[in-house]
C-alpha cells in the first residue's frame, strides 16, 4: 500500500503514512468487540466469510487510482484494519483452544514463532507478486506502476480467498472454550 500511495498516486512519504494510519485506528479500536462476534457466530463461520472479506478487500485496493477521493481511501483503510483486526484475533485464539493452562507457555512459544514465519512467508509472496507485476524500467511512468500495483493487489485477494478453504476444515465446535473445560475435567478427575 504504501508503494501505491507514494510511487503510483505521487503522494509523499508523510502523507502515505497517514492513509495506513486509519488501518492501524481501525484495527485497535475493534479489539474488544470481537469476543462477542466470534461467541456469536463460531471460529469456523467468522474464519471463512473474513477470509474471503480480506480477500475482497485486496482487491478492491487494486481499484485505487489517482482519480479516487482520499475520503474513500480511508474508508478502505479503515474495513481493512477491522478485517485484519477480526482475522489475526480469530486465529491466535483459536491456537490455544485446546491447549491445557499448565502447557500454555510453551504453546505460546511455539505460536509466536509460527506467526512470525508467516508473516515473513507473507511479505515474502507479496513482495515477489508484486514484483513480478512491476515494470522493469527504473523511469516507468505511474500508470505503468499502478497498473503493476493493481494486478498484484488482485492476485494477492485471489490468494486470500483460496486460503480460506484452509478454515473450511475447521468443525462449528472448535474454538469454544475447550481448553477450560479440559481443564475443570482434569481437576474433577484429581479430586
Amino acid at each position: 500500500m504504501p508503494l501505491l500511495y507514494q510511487v503510483g498516486l505521487g503522494l509523499t512519504p508523510v502523507q502515505s503514512g497517514l492513509l495506513i494510519m486509519p488501518q492501524a485506528l481501525a484495527s485497535m479500536s475493534t479489539k474488544f468487540l470481537l469476543p462477542r462476534v466470534l461467541e456469536r457466530f463460531g471460529y469456523r463461520n467468522v474464519l471463512i466469510c473474513n477470509t474471503l472479506a480480506l480477500g475482497g478487500m485486496l482487491m478492491l485496493f487494486g481499484t485505487i487510482s489517482r482519480a479516487t477521493p482520499i475520503w474513500l481511501i480511508i474508508v478502505q483503510a479503515l474495513c481493512y484494519g477491522v478485517l485484519t483486526s477480526l482475522q489475526f484475533t480469530s486465529m491466535n485464539t483459536l491456537a490455544y483452544a485446546d491447549v491445557p493452562r499448565d502447557q500454555s507457555s510453551g504453546a505460546s512459544t511455539i505460536t509466536s514463532t509460527s506467526q512470525q514465519l508467516s508473516v515473513s512467508f507473507g511479505v515474502a509472496a507479496a513482495g515477489l507478486t508484486t514484483v513480478f507485476f512491476l515494470p522493469t524500467e527504473a523511469t516507468a511512468p505511474p500508470a505503468l506502476i499502478i497498473d503493476g500495483l493493481h494486478k498484484a493487489f488482485f492476485v494477492l485477494g485471489g490468494f486470500t480467498i483460496l486460503s480460506a478453504l484452509v478454515f473450511s476444515r475447521l468443525k462449528t465446535s472448535d474454538g469454544g472454550d475447550e481448553a477450560g473445560e479440559k481443564d475443570l475435567h482434569i481437576e474433577e478427575a484429581k479430586s
